[in-house]
């Protein structure tokens, strides 16, 4: 008698949360049909995008110059906000980006006071690779699929090229060339790593905001 009592209360519960899930669906699709909402009608049910960026970079370190393919889509990158041009040049509004420099010499403080921007910047260095000697973190594809997980196949090559030059290593990175002046007259602002530097390479420590084409 006991058992059966529980199977009752057990199907009782089973029906109400199946209600309840009904009604939670049906209350979805009237708000989205009350919103004019076109969810319903996408190719795919993807309706956002998250872009996770490695540490030290930025959003701008990857897509600075990238331009939405459809009308109604936008960016907030430094090509829509003027600062660059969409061939990688400095854009009208270049100096609402200038990197500044603190004057702060006793004591470590969050927002230092003295601020100004840099006149040129500091010339970032070269540097990185495996045990910052410059070379690629491993030497073949089996090695790379081995040990580092989850890369498209055809990515794990990139794990075995890229280098610093030995000559250039510790030493202003002379790859780097931007708007026509050398590493060592940088403009105080963001500027543009490639193609000087490849895509695989190592380039210098991340305190500089430099982006890539």
């Amino acid at each position: 008698m006991r058992s059966h009592r529980l199977r009752a209360q057990k199907l009782s519960c089973g029906v109400a949360l199946c209600a309840m899930a009904v009604n939670a669906i049906a209350a979805v699709a009237a708000a989205s049909a009350q919103s004019g909402s076109n969810d319903d009608n996408t190719k795919t049910p993807i309706k956002h995008v998250i872009v996770i960026i490695g540490e030290n970079r930025s959003f701008d370190h990857l897509f600075a110059t990238y331009q939405p393919v459809n009308q109604l889509e936008t960016v907030l990158n430094l090509l829509s906000e003027g600062v660059v041009n969409a061939d990688g040049t400095p854009g009208p509004k270049y100096s609402t980006a200038a990197q500044s420099q603190a004057q702060n010499t006793t004591i470590y403080q969050i927002s230092p006071s003295g601020k100004s921007p840099y006149t040129t910047l500091p010339a970032p260095l070269a540097g990185g690779g495996y045990f910052h000697k410059g070379l690629p973190p491993f030497s073949n594809v089996e090695d790379a699929s081995t040990y580092e997980n989850g890369l498209p196949l055809g990515d794990y090559k990139y794990l075995t090229t890229g280098k610093v030059p030995t000559a250039i290593l510790g030493e202003p990175d002379i790859r780097i060339l931007y708007d026509g002046k050398d590493v060592s007259h940088l403009p105080p602002g963001p500027y543009q790593l490639t193609p000087g530097i490849a895509y695989d390479d190592y380039a210098e420590d991340p305190v500089h905001r430099f982006y890539q084409m």
